[in-house]
């Protein structure tokens, strides 16, 4: 028969037992958490790593589109070579993307490889063709148009990255809410065991004990804060302290899990309030505020390093006027300690900066930060990847404040934070400075375009006029081979005439300056004298031309001049690409309260992937392209921008090889209002 265990021995072997088991709750959950964090660090990471080699793929694009246009300018072999070179990298950081981006978005990222494929390849081929040529034109032209579906599918696996890197972000939170479920359910499991041990071991303890049986009944009623009040023996009064320093740490713990998961919930908060900024200020200023909010603090600032030197940036409103300048005390090697801290991705805290453990920061900061007042301090670098971008810096002014763990992790996260937002404001800035140099190009393309085909009009107009005096002289006959130069001369001078026309048009369209004069116009007038104008090129092409329309009575309030213009460019650009023996059908009726007009013809008709951009300024269809058909390609995004003036709506129906059908559809007038007098404006053909 086993001797009796004294209270000790039962105590002690409880104590013992109670330990292991946290030590082995401690151990996995710590284990645990860790291996929890990386694996979603990983993969936010990669997300995020996605994202910026997707940057980094368009930008090489945009680079080499730029040295190919350049080389075709220029004639510059550095130009060519900086064009393969942006191809070739273009390539790797394609190769980057398809890695970092997943199967997910697999089918985006082949779609984004053939689109730039088809654009190099039209790039070569412009490369290629004699610079200033129809076909480098061409190719260019076709190039520019896979590089807008290129941008455009681009925007799309953009979201769907942004996409994915929140749905990981998210996923994560949810994941840690879990895994802190856990914890709690844990910890709870370790720690109710030993209380249940000690409920069965007072069963049979008499005296004090059961004082402490009744603690552990009040505590498991949720009432925390009840103590045991040491009586009896010794081994029973240790017990008694022993449960007393046990409900301490408990409600220490909870207390410290209870900060930890506001600072946590603070920090998200701020996160997603610092993603809303693309300006480096906004963003910390953001990052003041929040740390303003959530910790207690005396002092905060906020630094972005700067050629070795670290200007302070949205230092709060509570600052003393007596701070001074921190930036003035900084000695040469500051910055290289501050990187030091910050390939650590962790906080240097000092808990007394007046003790030993503040030598490591350099004597004129450490002095700079005491006169400021400061007790204790919390430095927090943040940056992007290896680059330090700047510090977060808190002061407390009271040592018996210290810092705790769970204040540095939160304002670790916000650093994180700080950084990423960072570095997406540096890129945001990068790209305005880029799109405001190509508006300001554009801008002076359009002057220069104005400016020069009106000074070309003028001497083009003489040139016809003399032509068509020659052309009419009764004085002396002109010999066969002098009229047909002089046809030729009148014909090719007419074309430019029309070419530099619709370059002045596009111009004014682009520069604000094309104005429409809207009164009552008889379109069946204009429909009728549109078709005369027309009629000996559709006899000389041996085509056939049909009008339909009612002698008079469709009054539309609009633009006789624009309209006639419109009507020109429809019949001539059916005659132009209708093969001789073909039809052209011109049709004008009254459906409702709208004048509808169509122009179809039976000519080489338009690809289906020229279509959608067949209304956009210098493109050509390719099969009018590979036909060697004359033109410019501002007659349709002319006309568009005529109709649209006038508060209509112009479509197109066309199959390659078998015709076109373009539908002009005009509000008419008011009934009653007398029509203004039809007339061709100018004479010349769109092209």
């Amino acid at each position: 028969m086993s001797q009796p265990r004294s209270i000790i021995f039962y105590a002690w072997a409880l104590a013992a037992a109670q330990s292991a088991l946290v030590a082995g709750v401690i151990t996995f959950v710590l284990v645990g958490g860790a291996r929890q964090r990386a694996d979603l660090t990983d993969l936010h990471t990669k997300a995020q790593a996605a994202q910026l080699a997707d940057l980094s793929m368009v930008d090489q694009f945009l680079g080499a589109q730029r040295a190919a246009r350049a080389y075709q300018a220029t004639g510059d072999l550095r130009l060519l070579g900086a064009y393969r070179t942006g191809e070739a990298r273009f390539a790797a950081s394609l190769g980057q993307v398809r890695r970092l981006a997943g199967t997910g978005v697999a089918s985006l990222v082949t779609a984004q490889a053939h689109l730039a494929q088809q654009a190099f390849q039209a790039d070569d081929q412009a490369v290629a063709a004699p610079a200033g040529s129809a076909r480098a034109t061409a190719h260019y032209a076709h190039a520019s148009v896979i590089s807008a579906r290129f941008f455009a599918q681009n925007a799309g696996l953009r979201a769907t990255l942004a996409r994915n890197s929140d749905r990981l972000a998210a996923h994560g939170d949810q994941t840690l809410d879990v895994g802190q479920g856990w914890v709690s359910a844990i910890l709870l499991f370790g720690l109710m065991l030993p209380v249940i041990g000690v409920a069965v071991f007072l069963r049979w303890v008499s005296g004090p004990l059961h004082a402490a049986t009744g603690m552990v009944r009040r505590r498991a009623r949720g009432d925390m804060y009840v103590r045991l009040v040491p009586g009896g023996p010794a081994d029973l009064r240790d017990l008694a302290q022993s449960m007393n320093f046990l409900s301490d740490e408990t409600n220490r713990m909870e207390e410290a899990e209870a900060d930890r998961a506001r600072l946590q919930a603070g920090v998200r908060q701020a996160a997603i309030r610092i993603r809303e900024h693309l300006r480096g200020q906004e963003i910390l200023t953001e990052a003041v505020a929040a740390v303003r909010e959530h910790l207690r603090v005396d002092w905060v600032y906020a630094g972005i390093a700067r050629e070795g030197q670290l200007p302070l940036e949205g230092i709060d409103e509570g600052a003393r006027a007596a701070d001074g300048d921190v930036v003035g005390y900084l000695p040469p090697d500051a910055i290289d300690w501050l990187r030091g801290i910050y390939r650590n991705r962790s906080s240097h805290r000092v808990q007394d900066l007046a003790g030993p453990e503040a030598q490591d920061i350099p004597v004129q900061i450490r002095k700079a930060l005491l006169e400021l007042g400061g007790a204790s301090l919390m430095l927090t670098p943040f940056g992007a990847g290896p680059e330090l971008l700047g510090a977060l810096g808190l002061l407390r002014y009271d040592l018996a404040s210290p810092w705790t763990d769970a204040e540095a992790a939160a304002v670790e996260s916000l650093a994180r934070d700080i950084g990423r937002g960072l570095e997406h404001a540096r890129l945001y800035e990068g790209e305005e400075r880029l799109v405001a140099e190509l508006k300001s190009l554009d801008a002076a393309k359009t002057s220069f375009l104005a400016s020069a085909s009106h000074d070309l009009r003028s001497p083009l107009t003489s040139i016809v006029g003399y032509v068509e005096i020659l052309a009419d002289s009764g004085e002396a006959p002109l010999l066969p081979s002098q009229a047909r130069m002089l046809d030729a001369v009148d014909r090719n001078a007419r074309r430019l005439m029309t070419l530099i026309e619709n370059m002045l048009t596009t111009a004014k369209i682009e520069m604000g300056g094309f104005t429409t004069r809207r009164r009552p116009v008889d379109l069946a007038g204009l429909v009728t004298a549109a078709a005369d104008v027309i009629r000996p090129a559709a006899a000389a092409g041996g085509l056939d031309l049909e009008v339909s329309c009612p002698p008079s009575g469709l009054i539309v309030d609009g633009d006789a001049d624009q309209l006639d213009r419109v009507l020109v460019n429809l019949l001539s650009n059916a005659v132009k690409y209708t093969p001789k023996g073909g039809q052209v059908r011109t049709a004008l009726v009254c459906e409702g309260d709208s004048a509808v007009l169509t122009v179809a013809d039976t000519g080489i008709g338009i690809p289906a992937q020229d279509q959608a951009a067949l209304f956009t300024r210098f493109f050509r269809a390719s099969n009018a392209v590979a036909g060697a058909v004359p033109g410019s390609g501002l007659g349709m995004s002319i006309a568009r921008t005529i109709v649209a003036n006038h508060e209509g709506d112009i479509s197109v129906a066309s199959a390659e090889g078998a015709g076109t059908t373009v539908t002009v559809r005009i509000a008419l007038a008011t009934p009653g209002v007398p029509p203004a007098r039809t007339g061709r404006a100018g004479g010349s053909l769109p092209a």
